[in-house]
């Protein structure tokens, strides 16, 4: 059997260093975690995950725990954190909220910790473990937090709109909750309030209950915004820009609005937020805000292992809102 003895010799370092270059130490050099890792792909070594376990304490495994992966927004955040963690020589395993009971959380305790996004029911279970919060607005949860720049990100879209000549912006989305309409503010509400700030920041008319026009928080419910302003277009023309709180509401919205015969960008602009990978093939291309997923799983991770690497240090709890990037593409294009 391959031991991390034979490992470290053959890459000129101890089986000591050899194991942080193999569990993606961050104190190892890049040339020396290469040269490890080379020489244990040459010498055909796979780490006992058990018996690694059993000295240390720890698994060298994270649980990301969300409502649901449905969505290219879940998804592309997974995979964010995914990669993250693989690069820290870790594993991941994805957790449901929605199936947890009382009794039924023995993956969290064999986890070293826990991000979490969209988990409410699971909060008693991340005071109780090394956590880190996804898109968490309560300030009065003692965990840390990594959000999207929601605030920022929403000034920036509406900003660019005013930039390219519109004078009436409605806002598409929903920010309620049907299910909990008395839910804490969570990144739904910051952008649309943001946005709204914004178009008075810029001297234009902006009326809550008139210009934000509610929709399903979907590409389908997009698609029924759409259509149902298309049917008014051709009687008002009431806006020249459209803000939508995500890229699905705004792909459904550029369908919706095709649909019924309202030409983007000739006759209205649109613009979307998140920056999901779909925008760039949609007809016309969408333009959009885009998240530094990578920089949110970096943070979230780092955020955490402080956490996990020590235990008896007294941390206060952080709140950290990661960078965006304006992507413009055709649907704002004049």
């Amino acid at each position: 059997m391959v031991t991390l003895k034979d490992v470290g010799e053959l890459a000129g370092v101890t089986a000591t260093t050899a194991s942080a270059a193999l569990r993606g130490k961050d104190y190892v050099k890049p040339e020396t975690m290469q040269r490890v890792r080379d020489a244990a792909k040459k010498l055909g070594y796979k780490t006992n995950l058990s018996g690694r376990s059993l000295r240390s304490g720890r698994s060298d495994t994270i649980t990301f725990l969300t409502s649901g992966i449905e969505g290219d927004y879940f998804s592309h955040l997974a995979m964010a954190v995914a990669e993250e963690v693989h690069k820290r020589g870790s594993h991941m395993l994805i957790e449901l909220s929605r199936y947890l009971t009382d009794d039924n959380d023995l993956s969290y305790t064999f986890s070293d910790g826990i991000i979490a996004i969209n988990a409410p029911r699971a909060v008693d279970i991340l005071k109780q473990h090394p956590s880190v919060m996804l898109e968490n607005y309560d300030a009065t949860l003692p965990i840390d937090t990594v959000n999207a720049p929601s605030a920022e990100g929403s000034r920036a879209a509406i900003r660019h709109l005013v930039e390219r000549g519109c004078t009436r912006i409605g806002i598409v989305g929903d920010n309620r909750d049907p299910h909990n309409p008395n839910i804490i503010p969570g990144s739904r509400d910051i952008r649309m309030q943001s946005a709204a700030a914004e178009i008075h920041a810029a001297g234009l008319d902006f009326d809550d209950k008139r210009d934000f026009i509610r929709c399903a928080w979907s590409i389908d419910g997009g698609i029924e915004a759409g259509r149902a302003l298309a049917k008014k277009w051709r009687k008002t023309k009431k806006y020249d820009g459209f803000y939508c709180l995500n890229d699905g509401i705004a792909i459904g919205l550029l369908r919706g609005l095709a649909d019924g015969g309202v030409h983007v960008p000739d006759d209205v602009l649109v613009i979307g937020f998140d920056g999901l990978s779909q925008g760039a093939y949609t007809v016309p291309t969408l333009t959009t805000v885009a998240t530094d997923f990578k920089g949110m799983a970096n943070t979230a991770l780092t955020l955490l292992m402080r956490r996990i690497e020590h235990p008896d240090e007294q941390y206060y709890p952080q709140t950290v809102s990661v960078g965006y990037r304006l992507i413009e593409r055709e649907s704002t294009a004049r």
